[in-house]
């Protein structure tokens, strides 16, 4: 069982501070006696800075978990974006740059000895970390605390940022969103499917194999954003079963297969709910992912085969994306590319707390891990 308390940004020296803020006011509000509060405190500012000054920004989240058999822990997790730990021993015993810097100066190795349980998982793609300390509250209580906390860093958050200029705007703004929104996404997913269709149309006369797929990659990539902005209007905002939605989104690869290559989809997921946010984020990347199959696995082949899952277990939403192509070449590091697409995919698994893996010995294999978050 888990409960989010809130969220940050993590990209200036400013945001360290407002941190600090939220994480004395959660402490309080959960009933931490001041030596305890202050080690979390002191343990949230050090990575938050870490996360600033060596790993490029990312985000922070405070929640309540229950570990099976276990007491209640507040978990904080941070992830970043930046390249990962080349030495991770050398960083957790406090030999890396990444552990030192100005600040408070404790490090991986300081932060690690002040949780009660530390977690971390690093690489090209970034570093996730997770550090638990143990909460003075009953387990019957999670949600009642986890609200309770929410809205004293709800407090903090809004008068960081100007209270009533910022309430009245967004007064203003979700009228005007509650009017509407509706409409527009309607609208945007009708106007994106007639689009699409005149992909097709255009792809079926194109005339040349690098026309063909040009046109068949802009197509998927129309139409993953149509499905997605049809999710958006079905009404259920909060969570989505993701079997039907992915073999929606990996259908699209199929009904853009060309004479010369015939690539098949498997999709394969359980049926436990995912939050909207996350599916709608991974729709998009299922989209960027067969495009990308389509322009580079199956080179000097007439077929292909590409494997989509998602499974919920525990805490934990695991998400698979496998071609049978030719893989990568030694060296190669898409998801460190300056391209769009890889950009896009790595501020999405950050934003959502997740670890992205990548590799391309027998063909493309991306994992993403996030964690389930109530």
């Amino acid at each position: 069982m888990a409960q989010t308390i809130t969220s940050l940004s993590l990209t200036v020296a400013d945001d360290i501070k407002i941190l600090q803020k939220i994480a004395k006011a959660v402490t309080a509000s959960l009933g931490f006696k001041p030596f305890h509060a202050t080690r979390l405190t002191t343990c949230a500012m050090e990575l938050a800075r870490n996360v600033i000054e060596h790993g490029q920004g990312g985000h922070a989240r405070l929640s309540l978990h229950e570990p099976r058999g276990g007491a209640v822990v507040l978990r904080l997790a941070f992830a970043d974006q930046g390249s990962g730990i080349d030495d991770l021993d050398a960083a957790m015993a406090g030999r890396e740059p990444y552990a030192h810097g100005e600040g408070m100066g404790l490090g991986l190795a300081g932060a690690r000895r002040m949780a009660d349980n530390f977690q971390i998982e690093t690489g090209n793609t970034g570093t996730l970390i997770k550090a638990d300390f143990a909460a003075p509250i009953d387990s019957a209580d999670i949600a009642q605390c986890a609200e309770a906390a929410g809205n004293r860093c709800d407090e903090i958050l809004m008068r960081e940022g100007n209270a009533d200029r910022r309430i009245r705007q967004l007064e203003s703004d979700l009228t005007a969103r509650d009017l509407t929104i509706g409409e527009v996404h309607h609208r945007t997913a009708n106007n994106l499917t007639m689009i699409g269709s005149l992909v097709r149309m255009e792809q079926r006369r194109a005339q040349t194999d690098e026309a063909k797929g040009v046109l068949s990659s802009l197509g998927i990539r129309i139409e993953s954003m149509a499905r997605t902005h049809k999710l958006l209007q079905s009404g259920d905002t909060e969570s989505v079963r993701p079997l039907a939605y992915l073999q929606q989104i990996s259908a699209l690869a199929e009904s853009f297969n060309r004479s010369d290559l015939i690539v098949h989809v498997d999709v394969n997921a359980d049926d436990a709910p995912i939050p909207a946010r996350l599916a709608l984020d991974l729709g998009l990347i299922t989209g960027e992912l067969i495009t990308n199959a389509f322009k580079h696995a199956f080179a000097d082949r007439s077929e292909g085969r590409i494997a989509i899952s998602m499974s919920t277990e525990g805490e934990t939403i695991t998400y698979r994306f496998s071609d049978d192509g030719i893989g990568l070449a030694p060296g190669q590091q898409p998801e460190r590319s300056g391209s769009l697409g890889w950009r896009m995919i790595r501020a999405t698994v950050s934003s959502n707390l997740g670890h992205l893996n990548v590799s391309g010995e027998t063909g493309l294999m991306v994992e993403m891990t996030f964690p389930v978050i109530g």
